[in-house]
């Protein structure tokens, strides 16, 4: 089922964390806006941490890894990507608890709570565990995710019951500052402490393709496109069909060309994480090619395309947008999800 599997003894305190949780009911107290740190005993890398079930629409608690994970919680809580928009499972960094219904779990999952002799009946009553990072099926937890959702759990229930006694508690004194529980060692004894943090700057963790500028084809376009005046829509996205790769299953991503006007779709292509960078600028040129044209204008929406396709829109004296919205891809894009849901 996963590499690194958690021991029973470390499943039964995770499960004992997550019915403590569940019992206490902290959603009756605690808002979904309200947002504190744990900092992973581990790594040191904080986990942001914050409920759900206010609205009891769904009893969960995220803890969103790293400066990367809570920027993905933020663009959602800030409406940047909107509730229901396919988007939202791919930005999303974190390890989740939700209390579902039986038929959530999976029979390994099954096996471990009968193992540990535990015993959950009705809606809303089983505790499930999954992995989530960018790109990526939501998995089951490893080892090392066990232990620190059992240290956030733990620690999440010393803030929430002090936040009975003090509703400001998570109120930094300036913007951007958070409360952070960390364990130090002092004098040969460890303690969790509070210290306020502003989040680690981003660490940059997609290498972006960069290579010399393929002059020679750019000369053989000159020679044997023509202008027009075409305006083309271009973009990458993730697919709502998961693919295995390695140990986990990923998320492709589809490249798609198209005509703003007509909505032809000139090519429609699946990439993996690896080489969608390389891939997206090469189906571009071979558009280029196939359609005998120079459009007179390319609209993207993401920075990371404008910046694949820029050294060739220049040379080939191609307008390139940025723009909000890609009404044809977009609408490509939920016909498609239609069809494979």
């Amino acid at each position: 089922m996963r590499d690194l599997q958690p021991s029973l003894k470390e499943w039964k305190a995770l499960y004992d964390a997550a019915v403590a949780f569940k019992r206490e009911r902290p959603w009756e107290w605690v808002s979904e806006t309200e947002v504190f740190g744990v900092a992973n005993p581990k790594t040191g890398e904080v986990g942001y941490c914050c409920i759900m079930g206010e609205l009891g629409e769904m009893l969960a608690m995220a803890v969103y890894e790293g400066t990367e994970g809570l920027q993905g919680y933020l663009k959602i809580r800030k409406g940047q990507i909107k509730p229901g928009n396919p988007d939202a499972l791919y930005v999303q960094k974190c390890l989740m608890l939700s209390f579902e219904g039986k038929k959530m779990l999976q029979e390994d999952e099954l096996e471990i709570i009968d193992e540990l002799g535990l015993v959950f009946r009705g809606r809303d009553a089983w505790p499930v565990f999954r992995s989530y990072k960018p790109g990526y099926f939501p998995w089951f937890l490893n080892r090392d995710e066990v232990l620190f959702m059992t240290v956030a759990l733990n620690q999440a229930m010393v803030v929430f019951n002090r936040m009975k006694h003090d509703a400001e508690l998570l109120h930094g004194s300036r913007k951007n500052l958070y409360l952070i529980r960390t364990l130090k060692k002092e004098s040969g004894k460890a303690e969790w402490q509070d210290e306020w943090k502003t989040p680690a700057p981003m660490e940059e963790n997609e290498k972006f393709f960069e290579e010399p500028v393929n002059e020679i084809r750019i000369q053989k376009l000159k020679k044997t496109l023509k202008p027009s005046t075409a305006v083309w829509e271009i973009d990458f996205f993730h697919t709502p069909t998961p693919i295995m790769q390695g140990e986990r299953p990923v998320f492709p991503y589809a490249i798609m060309v198209m005509d703003h006007d007509t909505r032809f779709i000139f090519d429609m292509h699946l990439a993996v994480s690896s080489t969608y960078q390389k891939e997206f600028l090469g189906r571009f040129l071979d558009c280029l090619e196939q359609t005998a044209m120079i459009p007179l204008e390319i609209l993207v929406r993401k920075n990371e395309a404008a910046k694949l396709l820029e050294p060739y829109t220049n040379r080939l004296s191609m307008k390139l947008s940025m723009v909000k919205k890609l009404r044809g891809i977009d609408h490509a894009r939920r016909e498609m999800e239609k069809h494979l849901k």
